[in-house]
């Protein structure tokens, strides 16, 4: 059996001398969306956090096709083909929508950057609208969909959203799935924290079910939709 094509495998860490994760596992394939979900404060953010870098391991390692990625930066991990949208602080408000996708295309040198921009204005319409708008002046939505586009403009293989849907209305959560789910489609890997578990597992094709940074479920999202174990402790029901 061939290896995941990212995992982080065995992970233990945290911040200072205190471990936050203890032998927790990710793994995504190509074009599959993995989803993290669990109580506040299992680790999930952390998590995902680690696998892009941010944070150093005691135990463990991060694989990317089969290459170890463990002692590299999240910098270096960006250029390995990695994106990631932390949950705040992920748009330049002062600058328009347009400048935020060109800042994402920071790492190339190739000469296709329009191109991408088009695509990412075919994925989200709205920004096309209002692309010389300061990213400030969006909805909070719209500020999600400008992240989630600079993100893509670097053209990631694995595309890692910390709460994409926090603090938005259910419909625009919707709308963020669909396109999330477009995205996967495209052949890009889609690792996700989100609160909104049930809404999250109907996407994924893999889930995680974290308690105190631990594994405590792991199978597809429908079969964790369907656990009673789960669905009562996790999903209300």
């Amino acid at each position: 059996m061939s290896a995941p094509f990212l995992i982080g495998e065995n992970m233990t860490g945290g911040y200072g001398a205190v471990d936050i994760l203890h032998d927790c596992t990710l793994a995504v394939e190509p074009g599959e969306i993995a989803v993290i979900v669990g109580p506040n404060g299992a680790g999930k953010s952390t998590a995902m956090k680690a696998v892009f870098g941010m944070l150093k391991l005691r135990q463990g390692s991060v694989k990317l096709m089969g290459e170890d990625i463990t002692s590299l930066s999240p910098q270096a991990r960006v250029r390995k083909g990695m994106g990631f949208v932390p949950q705040t602080h992920n748009i330049f408000t002062g600058m328009t929508v347009e400048e935020n996708l060109e800042m994402g295309a920071f790492i190339r040198q190739d000469d296709t950057i329009r191109d991408t921009m088009e695509q990412i204005y075919g994925l989200f319409p709205i920004l096309k609208q209002k692309r010389y708008q300061k990213a400030g002046e969006l909805s909070g939505g719209q500020r999600q969909q400008v992240a989630v586009g600079r993100a893509l403009m670097t053209q990631p293989k694995v595309l890692m959203l910390d709460e994409p849907t926090a603090g938005v209305s259910p419909i625009v959560m919707d709308e963020l799935f669909d396109r999330i789910i477009e995205i996967a489609r495209t052949g890009i890997s889609i690792l996700m924290v989100e609160q909104n578990a049930r809404q999250a597992l109907d996407i994924a094709d893999k889930g995680f079910v974290l308690v105190q940074g631990r594994n405590r479920y792991t199978d597809s999202g429908q079969a964790l939709l369907a656990d009673p174990d789960v669905r009562k402790s996790f999903l209300g029901g």
